[in-house]
């Protein structure tokens, strides 16, 4: 496990939620995103124009839109004014007024983002989304910017699951199409796996017991056993992820205006500044 991944744990510790890992301060080295293409490096000069105009249609309608998960906190959710909160929006915000537009966001069920991209329902996808292989095959990644990874959540008192082992004969919930998907394919002997829309509905059946344990990313553990203290809590860690934009294959100009528009932000301090708003520490990757 990285130091980064480790400090994450300590945002939980300071609400006074148990987790079983410590660690310090700093940023976490991100792997380079695999199977991009910049826009210098792609192919035949119709095509580029092509990759070129829709960067600039999204700035002669001034306004950038992004499909999210409206209920993937704390990167964006709804708070009791039924407003669009979280590290994705005032990400997302920044990164249209550096563009100098607007941005709008679309919420979309998850299991059916990436679809809903490539049928330009909306132009990117900034929604927590982990960099995967087979996700790098469909679309294009940004350089990450949260560096975090996926756990086994429990409710509280609940001290049957100290390893990635003992979830053999569990009945798990994720969220269909999350990252947490890899993770169960790679677990043996599970009894039973439930898929959810959204991780509120599997933190519900954790609850009431339906299901014996959630896989969930780290930052909806944290946010949820910030919320509700005494109610659930981590029993392992089980892997690192790093979160990035997704675009369109063919859109890399506009994958290198988001790739410089982000470099920017970690230089400037911005993304520390969004990341200690949201986490109480810092989360962005170098």
């Amino acid at each position: 496990m990285s130091k980064k991944y480790k400090g994450i744990f300590i945002l939980l510790l300071v609400v006074g939620l148990a987790v079983f890992a410590a660690g310090c301060g700093g940023q976490t080295e991100a792997p380079p995103a695999e199977n991009q293409q910049s826009q210098a490096e792609s192919s035949g000069g119709n095509e580029q124009q092509k990759e070129v105009n829709a960067l600039e249609a999204i700035k002669e309608r001034g306004v950038l839109v992004a499909g999210l998960d409206d209920s993937f906190a704390p990167m964006g959710f709804r708070d009791e004014n039924n407003e669009l909160v979280g590290f994705d929006i005032d990400m997302g915000a920044e990164i249209a007024k550096r563009m100098g537009i607007e941005i709008e966001w679309q919420p979309t069920d998850w299991d059916g983002v990436i679809s809903a991209l490539q049928t330009k329902r909306f132009d990117v996808i900034i929604s927590g989304m982990t960099i995967t292989p087979e996700r790098a095959e469909q679309v294009n990644f940004t350089e990450p910017y949260v560096v975090a990874g996926v756990v086994a959540l429990v409710k509280a008192g609940n001290d049957s699951v100290k390893t990635a082992d003992d979830l053999a004969g569990k009945v798990v919930g994720i969220q269909g199409g999350s990252s947490g998907e890899n993770v169960v394919e790679q677990l043996e002997g599970l009894k039973e796996v439930k898929r959810y829309k959204q991780f509120p509905e599997c933190l519900s059946d954790l609850e009431i017991g339906r299901i014996d344990v959630g896989i969930v990313d780290v930052t909806v553990a944290a946010h949820f056993l910030a919320l509700r203290p005494g109610v659930f809590e981590i029993a392992t860690p089980l892997n690192e992820e790093f979160f990035a934009i997704a675009t369109r294959k063919e859109d890399t100009a506009l994958l290198d205006e988001l790739n410089r528009i982000i470099a920017e932000m970690k230089a400037d301090g911005t993304l520390y500044d969004i990341s200690m708003k949201w986490f109480g520490e810092n989360v962005v990757p170098e």
